[in-house]
């Protein structure tokens, strides 16, 4: 630098300027501050602090597989957006133990990678529900909450409920300890909300204190305090006896240390937060999850429906109404199952390929049932597959994937119930409607009713005639100059021009038998048919 330079500056850091007075109190007031945040409170520091990115999400219902994979997809979405809290409210009566532990150990394993958890009770957590609002580090409900009622139960083949003996009640009591642990909840009430068998003692010391021990922690609790006697009712107490569970209010809870405050709403607790409503990130369930959701509830019904529709598009010489519905229904199977991660490659390969089969045997290489059979078979067990949750092993030493298992076949028989019922019901009703002459496109046919058919039968019965459509088994033949609906004899597979003969007249259609290939029958000419016209 130029000594000119030099010189220069020097003149303007002697120079008392408004510049240097106003630098001056800048520095004055940053070491005023500095002392005032170091002296502050943790908690008060806590508060002030920026809450950072603010998500929240709901859990609703039931406690079950569905619920377990929303929250784990929640806490995919707070990994990857960043978000430094999460508010989880929560509504549920509770559900499968199961599920409650994974939705468990997912939040407990969010708040290992640094995130608040805060969960926000606003009418109930019962239950699962409760272990779960648990492993959040704050539980914040409204005075008018309530929580607790951590029983767990079985269901007998009977249907009558039981209570699960210890060997299942060990396993929460176990999950209740950790959450009592990490987030420093009063252990005592904690497992009393499950150790139904055991005792809630009330403990108060001489200077106000007031503890709650659980039965199994109580002769240690004693030792660590000698000053207690435990044959002084205004020492110790049981507060609440055996047989029977802990559940607070939202008040209960919060003077009791259950709870980390009361506040009335959402938009409450944003304020203990500090961030407005409109800053926090929507993670409730969506549209398309909700409508998944719904469906897989219905998943038997719809694969029922849609291998139903499938036959009688393959039965009948239709206009693709039925094709169009076998593909509607089968699609919200599919899908349904896909975003719930039930149903993988290999079952949907089983299901197509079984289906495939059956196709082929009503049209295209009938081989006396054997390729239906085979297809009926490698479809139902695909079916079963895609209805056992993917987080089962195929372990059939493991009683969870027995009852998994039971449960997906209990639920593809229903499936097949509602294909056998649907074809028992379109067999007897559906000659008899109008849709039935509009879906058979029947041209030309004198008298179309039932009724007619019947009457005509003797008349009928052993005539000749040609296969006008392929029947598999239904379709159209020609007999002299009447084109009639019939069906091919026990389902067989009759190809188009193929000589026939009645052998019955049924629910508005005549039943035929392939006859040898002897020429075409007397009358019977192999031309192309008249022009149709719709007789409905």
């Amino acid at each position: 630098m130029p000594r000119s330079e030099r010189v220069s500056a020097v003149q303007l850091n002697d120079r008392p300027t408004g510049l240097r007075i106003a630098r001056l109190l800048s520095l004055l007031i940053g070491v005023v501050l500095s002392f005032a945040a170091a002296s502050q409170p943790d908690d008060e520091k806590a508060s002030a602090a920026a809450p950072g990115r603010v998500a929240q999400a709901t859990i609703s219902g039931p406690i079950d597989r569905v619920q377990s994979l929303y929250v784990a997809r929640v806490v995919d979405d707070v990994r990857a957006r960043n978000v430094s809290t999460l508010v989880m409210r929560i509504d549920t009566d509770g559900g499968q133990v199961l599920y409650a532990r994974d939705i468990f150990k997912q939040i407990l394993d969010l708040e290992a990678d640094g995130v608040e958890t805060i969960a926000f009770v606003d009418y109930r957590a019962i239950s699962a529900g409760a272990l779960i609002a648990y492993a959040h580090r704050q539980l914040l409900l409204t005075e008018t909450a309530s929580i607790g009622d951590i029983g767990v139960i079985l269901r007998t083949p009977e249907g009558k409920i039981e209570y699960a003996p210890e060997k299942f009640e060990t396993v929460v009591r176990t999950l209740l300890s950790q959450a009592a642990e990490q987030h420093g909840w009063n252990r005592g009430p904690l497992l009393k909300m499950t150790a139904r068998q055991q005792a809630l003692y009330r403990v108060s010391h001489e200077d106000g204190r007031v503890d709650y021990v659980i039965e199994d922690d109580l002769p240690g609790y004693l030792a660590a305090n000698p000053d207690i006697d435990r044959d002084d009712p205004q020492q110790l107490i049981i507060w609440r006896g055996k047989d029977r569970l802990l559940t607070l209010t939202g008040l209960e809870a919060t003077s009791m240390g259950m709870a980390t405050a009361n506040v009335a709403d959402l938009n409450a607790v944003y304020a203990r937060l500090g961030v407005e409503s409109a800053a926090v990130i929507d993670l409730n369930p969506t549209a398309p999850e909700r409508v998944a959701w719904a469906l897989s509830r219905f998943a038997p019904v719809l694969a029922g429906l849609a291998m139903l529709f499938l036959i009688f598009e393959l039965s009948t010489p239709g206009i693709g109404v039925w094709a169009g519905l076998a593909a509607l229904f089968g699609a919200a199977f599919v899908l349904s199952q896909y975003s719930l991660d039930m149903l993988q490659n290999m079952e949907l390969v089983m299901l197509l390929l079984g289906v495939g089969l059956i196709v082929a045997e009503m049209m295209l290489a009938p081989t006396g049932g054997l390729l239906a059979i085979a297809g009926g078979l490698l479809a139902f067990a695909g079916l079963v597959l895609a209805l056992v949750p993917n987080e089962f092993d195929f372990d059939l030493t493991d009683p969870l994937f027995l009852e998994a298992l039971e449960n997906a076949a209990l639920s593809s028989a229903m499936a097949v119930g509602i294909v056998a019922v649907g074809i028992l019901v379109a067999i007897h009703y559906l000659p008899r409607t109008a849709l039935h002459h509009r879906l058979a496109v029947e041209s030309e046919v004198k008298g179309s009713s039932a009724g007619r058919l019947e009457a005509d039968a003797d008349r009928l019965i052993g005539q000749r005639g040609v296969a006008v459509d392929v029947l598999r088994p239904s379709g159209r033949v020609r007999i002299g100059d009447e084109y009639l609906s019939a069906r091919a004899e026990h389902g067989a597979y009759v190809a188009r021009n193929t000589a026939v003969r009645v052998v019955e007249v049924s629910l508005g259609e005549v039943v035929v038998r392939a006859e040898p290939d002897d020429g075409p029958p007397a009358g019977v000419s192999t031309a192309a048919a008249p022009t149709e016209r719709n007789d409905a």
